[in-house]
């Protein structure tokens, strides 16, 4: 069992042992698997623009674009998180604060309009649960989503090392079983 703190730490090590070529390996795999799962209709899409140690689905917003869905990403206002639609990667910048690759232009959405969502985290049960990096953000705007459009989809994207079989809250307190 791991506390919040232990458990990203023990992720990070894990992610810190996969070699460059084992994450653009498991990152083809997981667009691929991603590619099945969103279909080919035209869908308004949230995603992410992924740290290094995250999997890389910029080919997936790319292919996204192309295909003329509307593609969204996070822009972190405020201790408040919203999403803006892009029309292309180049459309991004970081931001100097935190460091996130987000939306340069001020076009936010009508987030009750998104159909689905590929969510970042730090680890993943098989069963949807999630444990993020630590400031809340993605687990705030998860929340007031489900509120403005309950059939809103979350998929949650990592690699294979960052799934646990259990994260579950007692007492307060944020616990883990690993596989």
């Amino acid at each position: 069992m791991h506390a919040k703190a232990e458990l990203r730490q023990a992720i990070k090590e894990r992610l810190s042992r996969m070699s460059e070529n084992d994450r653009r390996v498991e990152s083809q795999i997981i667009v691929r698997e991603l590619r099945k799962m969103l279909g080919v209709e035209s869908t308004v899409i949230a995603m992410y623009s992924p740290y290094l140690d995250e999997p890389d689905i910029r080919p997936l917003i790319t292919e996204l674009l192309e295909q003329k869905n509307v593609v969204c990403l996070p822009k972190a206002e405020m201790h408040r998180m919203t999403m803006h639609r892009i029309q292309s990667l180049d459309d991004c910048r970081k931001n100097p604060v935190t460091s996130i690759v987000e939306p340069a232009s001020d076009a936010p959405i009508d987030e009750a309009t998104i159909d689905i969502v590929l969510v970042p985290g730090r680890a993943f049960t098989r069963s949807g649960e999630r444990l993020g990096r630590g400031n809340g953000g993605y687990d705030r705007w998860i929340c007031e989503q489900r509120k403005r459009n309950p059939a809103t989809r979350f998929i949650g994207v990592c690699f294979d090392c960052q799934i646990v079989q259990e994260i579950r809250s007692v007492d307060g307190k944020l616990i883990a079983r690993e596989d």
